[in-house]
């Protein structure tokens, strides 16, 4: 299994760009350079599922299995932290319009991609024999239950979606003009309105809540422990030109702050089990400023990590489907590096379908609407 890390490693650094001495890559998180870190991250998530239908005990797989523990759920803390400023940047520009319309609007696409593909996997599983309760069925289709595919970040994400909407009721920003909001970036800077302090803090307080509330039903650690990153998204976008005129002031504050973030990860990430959520929380904040400063430093490009950063969603949550009817097959356990490869491929074959598939749909839906 390492050796097919290596081959990641070596597609990362072969496209690695490094910034001048004294520089910095001034688009360290435009979609450009976030779809390449998320191509990443979604390949490294196929791997970790990929591990959950073989056994790993060859001279190959040590270097691998360690770095799958180290990195635990922080395979999906940058998707968080992207998604969170994206969101954030496009209230900015939008202001009140992006909740009340757009906002509404993500959730019901993200939550219809989810269910075409709860969808085909409930098809898939009738066709390997699987049985389903009604109740778990429905279950499935709000992310609460799984009928083999993954659920418990669509589920995370379709509620942190509603409890942004939710605080930003509360706390509701200016209404933009029409031009402001057909073309945000012919128009000045979004500017510092209170308001969005307010909805940003009460959001952060309701997903604190979200964890909170996770642990007292009982779900699994994680369901809840990486959710903070969104909120952490959001903050960044508010404070991006402050942080970056620190950071980025020269070379000596950018590794002052790598030094300080590498404190303060040694320190969490020894405590992460034995300190509760609190200081897991804090190692995953970690790690998402650690790839950030990453980022702004050096660049990763590629057609290839591109393509998955692109189609994330695809990828991550059809995956399960190949490797289900080929653990069916044998193949898991009698070719195990066979069944990878034929996973991957088929996975990006269906990923490819399932995206133009989804895209005329919701044209057609928003024609309609």
């Amino acid at each position: 299994m390492t050796i097919f890390l290596l081959l990641l490693a070596l597609i990362i650094f072969h496209s690695l760009t490094l910034a001048p001495q004294g520089q910095f890559q001034k688009e360290y998180i435009s979609k450009s350079t976030t779809a390449n870190i998320k191509g990443i991250f979604v390949i490294l998530i196929f791997f970790s599922h990929y591990t959950q239908y073989v056994t790993l005990n060859g001279p190959y797989d040590d270097a691998y299995l360690a770095l799958r523990t180290h990195l635990n759920q922080m395979v999906v803390v940058m998707f968080l932290f992207y998604s969170g400023f994206g969101i954030m940047r496009s209230i900015q520009k939008k202001g009140q319009a992006y909740i009340r319309s757009r906002l509404p609007e993500r959730f019901r696409k993200v939550w219809l991609q989810f269910a075409a593909a709860v969808l085909l996997f409930l098809i898939t599983g009738l066709f390997l024999g699987k049985k389903f309760t009604a109740d778990h069925v429905l279950l499935s289709f709000v992310g609460w239950d799984s009928i083999g595919n993954s659920n418990w970040y669509i589920f995370d994400t379709l509620i942190a979606y509603i409890l942004l909407f939710l605080a930003f009721l509360i706390f509701p920003l200016p209404l933009k003009s029409r031009k402001a909001q057909e073309h945000p970036l012919e128009t000045e800077k979004p500017k510092d309105e209170p308001s969005q302090y307010l909805g940003c803090a009460a959001f952060t307080v309701l997903i604190i809540l979200f964890i909170y509330v996770m642990m007292a039903a009982g779900r699994s650690r994680y369901w809840y422990n990486t959710i903070f990153i969104f909120p952490m998204g959001c903050w960044y976008a508010i404070f991006q030109e402050r942080i970056e005129k620190l950071i980025m002031r020269n070379d000596f504050w950018y590794v002052l702050c790598v030094l300080v973030n590498t404190v303060i990860y040694v320190f969490s990430y020894e405590r992460r089990w034995t300190g509760g959520i609190e200081m897991y929380t804090v190692w995953a904040c970690s790690f998402t400023a650690m790839i950030v400063l990453f980022t702004m430093k050096c660049s990763v490009s590629g057609n290839l990590l591109s393509w998955f950063g692109q189609h994330v969603f695809s990828v991550y949550i059809l995956q399960r489907i190949p490797m289900m009817i080929l653990d069916r097959l044998g193949l898991a356990e009698t070719h195990k590096y066979v069944f990878l490869i034929l996973s991957f491929l088929i996975t990006i074959l269906m990923a490819m379908l399932f995206d133009e598939w989804m895209g005329k749909l919701w044209k057609k839906i928003r024609s309609k609407n």
